[in-house]
């Protein structure tokens, strides 16, 4: 059977209204917008940055984006790029989300309305993402957008259990900022050892090798990793090795190197890997973006 490639939407829509009763869904990959910019619309929208050289603005702020950066922006608050690099591809995902849609979803799961209720209160819309937070949505992203591009049986409700996950996976992470728990001390050696795995991420990163470095036990920072993010070390070193191989890959550099330079000790383990936490192999992730 021939593998069907998941493209980017070929035509920026400039429309400001739903075609939908529930959400539409867009992943954009272009240059320039002609005649747009700050707008508003009467559904909410969550907006994922990819990549670019883009200054937005929201509710009267403007913003330098910088990848992970993630919006959620109620009806009729003003929002849209105002400055663009038009010599940088600028890539994004967006839902678009109908009132009455979340609110029927709701009845199925009363927690779905946390996010939104949280940011109409505090009107805070937008957030950095850690690059795991960042993985784990563009992952649930990129699976709706997968469904949506396809033409399986049950497509619809699919599309609306995948897009059920994501809406909590965001109430997780917005609940977070809104409830920070950790203490100084350990803040500041969680972000030492962050640092340290990031420059050396293509080093042989294991929990015995950090815990030696920072003078500290394997089990404290086992406990800080599932404390903070829920996952062990080795899941967020494989998924931060995943992140740069996935962003050497659009760059163009050859599959098999990238494999190799982010320590995958062979291609099986690394398209097994690469698959399970993108939806899609790295040779199609390839095609995506040439």
């Amino acid at each position: 059977m021939k593998t069907k490639l998941y493209k980017s939407t070929i035509t920026f829509e400039d429309r400001q209204y739903m075609n939908s009763n529930d959400f539409e869904i867009f992943y954009y990959n272009d240059k320039k917008l002609l005649n747009f910019g700050v707008h508003k619309h009467d559904n909410y929208e969550i907006y994922l940055y990819l990549s670019g050289d883009i200054q937005y603005q929201v509710d009267g702020k403007e913003i330098n984006l910088q990848k992970g950066d993630f919006f959620i922006i109620p009806p009729n608050v003003e929002h849209g790029p105002v400055k663009i690099n038009e010599e940088t591809n600028y890539k994004r995902f967006v839902i678009w989300l109908k009132k009455d849609f979340i609110e029927s979803l709701s009845k199925i799961i009363p927690e779905i309305n946390y996010t939104f209720n949280y940011i109409e209160k505090n009107k805070k819309y937008n957030y950095t993402m850690e690059y795991i937070h960042f993985n784990e949505l563009f992952g649930s992203l990129l699976a709706i957008w997968r469904e949506h591009t396809d033409n399986n049986p049950f497509k619809k409700s699919m599309e609306i259990s995948l897009l059920s996950t994501f809406l909590i996976k965001v109430n997780r992470l917005i609940y977070d900022y809104a409830n920070p728990i950790h203490s100084q001390t350990n803040t500041e050696l969680y972000t030492l050892i962050f640092d340290y795995i990031n420059r050396n991420i293509t080093e042989n990163l294991t929990l015995e090798n950090i815990a030696n470095q920072f003078y500290t036990s394997k089990y404290h920072i086992s406990h800080m990793f599932k404390e903070n993010l829920g996952i062990s070390p080795y899941q967020y070193i494989t998924k931060l090795k995943l992140d740069n191989c996935r962003n050497a890959i659009a760059a163009g550099e050859p599959i098999t190197n990238v494999a190799q330079k982010f320590g995958f000790v062979d291609y099986t383990t690394f398209y097994r890997a690469f698959k399970k936490e993108y939806g899609m192999s790295p040779k199609e992730y390839k095609e995506l973006h040439t």
